[in-house]
């Protein structure tokens, strides 16, 4: 379990909290010192809400209760971690001032996936996708280059994988897995309908389902047994999904590397022999 990035969780989720989860996630973000020191009563009474306030915002959390909360905010603290903003472009700006922006917020999400991901839910995605018969994978506009991008690479290394952009395919290909096979559904928002219809036909064809989205309550999440959790860039959805896209693109190489480097299979034969057969073609 990755006990890490409570407070970075809390930011993520504060927009779409109900009024009485909300109360308490802001409480804990203009306290957290303090916090850590709370029972569950003591925390209810000082952020005007219910204990029962509390368990939710846990479970909406993914947390398994007020322990887990508490921990995470309790190694944040500890740890004296900076919140770090990711830097708007403005308009009129210089292409050096873009250049940095764009590197400094790729920097902040890509460490603040060490916070979001759970290490746990990824080592049983990798052994998934080892054991699989065949892994499907989705994704539509930005996403499709990701799950392009990790199917191929699956591919590479001995893995029965596929990836069609076309929605109509995705959902077709789907509706003919089986429960030795995997889906991966990746989408951003957790929102997208031609993913979401893939990942619900894999659920219903019993295919061990994995979501690469935003960490949020959002329908894929639902859909899925298994979520990697991407963080947050809000700022960057308005300028082009440029850090986004690098987060689900990390996740995905973290998939396949996790994969390459299972003991219990050979990969690196099927990925020289690939190379090779390339190679003779000059690609």
């Amino acid at each position: 379990m990755n006990l890490q990035g409570g407070i970075l969780l809390l930011q993520e989720v504060m927009n779409d909290l109900p009024a009485s989860e909300k109360k308490v996630a802001q409480f804990i973000l203009n306290n957290p010192t303090h916090f850590v020191e709370l029972s569950i009563t003591e925390l209810a009474e000082e952020s005007g809400t219910s204990a029962a306030g509390v368990v939710r915002l846990c479970k909406r959390l993914r947390m398994s209760g007020f322990r887990e909360l508490k921990l995470r905010i309790t190694m944040d603290v500890s740890q004296s971690i900076e919140s770090q903003e990711a830097l708007k472009i403005a308009p009129g700006a210089s292409l050096d001032q873009i250049a940095r922006s764009l590197v400094h917020n790729n920097e902040v999400v890509l460490r603040d996936i060490l916070k979001t991901l759970d290490f746990g839910a990824a080592r049983e995605a990798v052994s998934s996708i080892a054991a699989a018969r065949k892994v499907d994978v989705y994704g539509t506009d930005t996403s499709s280059f990701v799950a392009h991008d990790l199917s191929l690479k699956l591919l590479k290394i001995g893995v029965d994988s596929s990836c069609n952009q076309d929605a109509l395919v995705q959902i077709a290909s789907a509706c003919g897995l089986g429960d030795r096979d995997v889906a991966i559904a990746i989408s951003y928002s957790g929102e997208d309908r031609a993913v979401l219809s893939a990942a619900r036909e894999a659920q219903k064809a019993h295919a061990k389902t994995v979501s690469i989205t935003r960490f949020s309550h959002n329908p894929l999440a639902d859909v899925c047994e298994i979520n990697l959790f991407a963080p947050s860039s809000e700022p960057l959805l308005e300028e082009g999904g440029i850090v986004s896209h690098t987060a689900l693109v990390l996740i995905g190489e973290i998939l396949f590397a996790g994969v390459a480097s299972l003991e219990s299979r050979d990969y690196l034969a099927p990925l020289r022999h690939t190379r090779e057969a390339l190679e003779r073609f000059n690609l």
